[in-house]
């Protein structure tokens, strides 16, 4: 059994919502920074979006296309805080879902953690349970602090919704990954993986963040994502996507490399619904 995309939403917030002083949060805030030399900057707040995981994933579940019910795993994958990191916004995602999910988050990984937390849904599946997982990719702006990889880049409020089940026959499956260490250019991660590729077309979908040179080496096509996603950058253009590539390709390719860290990562998706691999699903 193989997690097979069935569904999926894309969100972009440019707007904003009003500040809302809270002093717990700031109280919180310098608790947790002080030690670091780092102060809480109020004004910085106010002047963000002030759009939190909460208001992404719910106007996500709102946008997904595909009707599904609760999934039997749900994950919030997140590369940066939350804005509230205090709520527990798995929990609030379970209860609209009816609450009879497993749920958690992964985090602190950086732009990893969407990768890592199919690598978990995929051996949950392996261990011979059917099952369906909602993965939400969320992404905030509003942090007390500047943060040169934030507001430098800068960087969008965002989130991708993705919903997979074990029973579709069409769509892109998941069906490997691969991670490297900093010392691991992504080129040369990149140069040992196609012939582990199944037969048929394949897109290379990089993120913004490896150098050109290091694409340049790949006998594949390459669809190239805009600035501005940190940790949702390739899974924006994956969900926005993913209905015409399933047209074009058999395999996609998803890769990036995180600037704070330099390891690198990449995830295959194969097309169940072409015709190479039709008589191929488990």
């Amino acid at each position: 059994m193989s997690l097979t995309l069935r569904g999926a939403a894309a969100l972009v917030r440019p707007d904003d919502l009003p500040y809302e002083p809270d002093e717990a949060l700031l109280a919180y805030h310098r608790d947790l920074l002080a030690p670091y030399g780092i102060e809480v900057d109020e004004d910085l707040m106010k002047q963000s979006r002030n759009i939190g995981f909460r208001e992404l994933a719910e106007e996500l579940m709102d946008r997904c296309p595909s009707p599904f019910g609760p999934p039997d795993l749900l994950i919030l994958a997140y590369g940066l805080p939350d804005r509230y990191p205090l709520k527990t916004v798995t929990t609030r995602l379970n209860a609209l879902f009816g609450g009879r999910s497993h749920s958690f988050a992964v985090s602190e990984q950086g732009l990893q953690a969407p990768f890592t937390a199919l690598r978990v849904a995929d051996a949950y599946t392996r261990s011979g349970k059917k099952a369906s997982l909602a993965l939400f990719v969320c992404e905030q702006t509003t942090l007390p602090y500047r943060d040169p990889l934030v507001h430098d880049t800068p960087l969008l409020d965002s989130g991708v919704l993705l919903y997979f089940d074990t029973d579709s026959r069409s769509g892109f499956r998941f069906t490997a990954s691969r991670a490297a260490g900093a010392d691991v250019p992504l080129g040369d991660l990149l140069a040992g993986h196609p012939t582990a590729l199944p037969p048929g077309p394949t897109l290379l979908v990089a993120g913004p963040w490896p150098a050109d040179d290091q694409l340049s080496g790949v006998d594949l096509p390459v669809h190239r994502c805009q600035p501005g996603g940190y940790c949702t950058s390739v899974w924006l253009d994956l969900a926005r996507h993913h209905e015409q590539w399933a047209t074009r390709y058999a395999n996609l390719v998803l890769c990036d490399t995180d600037p704070r860290t330099g390891r690198s990562q990449l995830a295959v998706l194969t097309n169940a619904g072409a015709p190479e691999h039709r008589e191929a699903r488990p």
